[in-house]
């Protein structure tokens, strides 16, 4: 006969190995989260999945604080930010961080391969602009020319390997209005990536990114409302992609009645031809900020030109019939 204490251990193993084979816990189902706040003079919205709220919280959270140490690197808003405190005078060179130092690098390549359409060496100009948008008062051709003067990349002496950025005239300011977003968006879904959050969506102020679909779906759902009151929204599905929409509807800038494009042609210092509306959507959000405006910046035939050698992006423009008109341009 079988004691016990024998008895009662294979009974032990016995529940043992039964609980043993139960099913393995059903995977937790990610929930969809959203969170904003303001960085960058605008509202920053980001909607991700997470197993736990306190997971999206604190992904959402160190999101936030990348965009926000962007905006302190590249902000020509605040006298704090780093690029406000870059020398004034002449053939002074300064080291930059990282991040205006990357800022720096992808604006160059963005001018060069733009012919100039890009250019990040406006901040002289960008100020005149938007004191005269302020009083409604146009500036004088001696102040736009005095401007022009000094500003534009071909005064700027940039040493990539030492972060070393010198200029070979005095008072030359960045603004990095046209891509800043978009190298903040960048930065701040790989903080989401590092943190196991593959599906979310960051928007800076229209600046558009998104990452791989939400569950059950095959993409991030996105309406771009049209320059025109005549046009329809286009509705857009966004998966590993980014969208950036530049033009004058969301900010313009008015004179005397006059509605002025914020967007400065820097080939003459002044506001492009106005109605100009331009959508871009690009493998990253760094590329599709720049291409927006250099879309904006362009005529037609050089935009087309420029086009090529972004084979992966898809610019949309829409302007006055005798400027272009309604068109897609690229993939």
């Amino acid at each position: 006969m079988m004691n016990d204490t024998l008895r009662t251990f294979m009974f032990s193993v016995c529940v043992s190995i039964c609980l043993g084979c139960e099913s393995p816990t059903q995977a937790i189902v990610p929930t969809r989260f959203h969170f904003e706040e303001i960085h960058m003079g605008a509202k920053v919205k980001i909607t991700l999945y997470a197993p736990y709220e306190a997971t999206a919280a604190s992904a959402a959270r160190a999101a936030f604080n990348e965009i926000a140490a962007w905006d302190m690197a590249l902000s020509d808003y605040m006298a704090e930010s780093e690029v406000s405190k870059l020398p004034k005078l002449a053939d002074e060179p300064a080291t930059v961080q990282a991040r205006l130092a990357k800022a720096i690098t992808k604006s160059l390549e963005f001018n060069h391969s733009s012919s100039g359409a890009f250019d990040c060496a406006l901040g002289r100009l960008s100020k005149v602009w938007r004191t005269a948008f302020r009083e409604s008062s146009l500036p004088s051709d001696a102040v736009i020319a005095d401007a022009l003067n000094h500003s534009g990349c071909a005064h700027m002496h940039w040493n990539e390997p030492t972060h070393t950025v010198t200029f070979d005239i005095a008072d030359i300011q960045f603004d990095f209005g046209a891509i800043g977003q978009g190298l903040a968006a960048d930065a701040a879904m790989q903080v989401l990536r590092t943190r196991d959050i593959s599906c979310a969506l960051i928007d800076i102020s229209g600046d558009i990114l998104a990452s791989d679909a939400p569950p059950q779906s095959t993409g991030w759902v996105v309406q771009v409302d049209p320059e025109f009151q005549s046009e329809q929204p286009r509705i857009l599905l966004l998966r590993n992609q980014a969208l950036c929409v530049s033009g004058d509807r969301a900010q313009p800038g008015y004179i005397n009645g006059k509605t002025l494009s914020h967007i400065l042609n820097p080939k003459n210092g002044r506001p492009i031809e106005s109605p100009r509306q331009s959508m871009v959507i690009a493998n990253d959000a760094t590329t599709a900020d720049a291409i927006a405006t250099i879309a904006c910046v362009m005529s037609v035939e050089q935009l087309k030109d420029f086009a090529k050698k972004f084979p992966e992006a898809h610019i949309s423009i829409e302007r006055l019939k005798h400027d272009g008109g309604l068109q897609s341009i690229g993939q």
